[in-house]
């Protein structure tokens, strides 16, 4: 079985569609530029054991997957959901944090070149 698209591109035509091109180019932009931060905190929690950067990777998981979701970038929200997971019990974080990491460095460079090109 294989995961869903790194993007939905029919999610990207109804945002465009919504507000513009140009409109859809700055959200992209802004989703690229945020899941940064969250997977900053996602990483931090994955190198340690500290319960409370446990919970902040679930957090930072949880709204990288909202904000993925609302860009098309269906890959990162699927890798979000197992971090997600993860976070939430004991599970060993490293690994999905790890996959999650290199899901959205190759969607960032999808949703960038999308946003050149539109």
């Amino acid at each position: 079985m294989t995961g869903p698209p790194l993007i939905d591109r029919a999610v990207i035509d109804e945002l465009v569609e919504a507000i513009g091109a140009d409109g859809a180019r700055s959200v992209i932009e802004l989703f690229v530029a945020e899941a940064q931060g969250y997977l900053a905190t996602i990483a931090a929690a994955a190198a340690g054991a500290d319960a409370a950067k446990r919970d902040d990777a679930r957090r930072a998981a949880h709204s990288l997957k909202s904000g993925a979701g609302q860009v098309g970038a269906a890959a990162i929200a699927a890798a979000a959901i197992e971090v997600e997971r993860a976070a939430s019990t004991d599970a060993g974080l490293a690994e999905p944090a790890a996959a999650l990491q290199r899901c959205a460095a190759e969607t960032a460079r999808e949703l960038t070149r999308l946003a050149i090109r539109d």
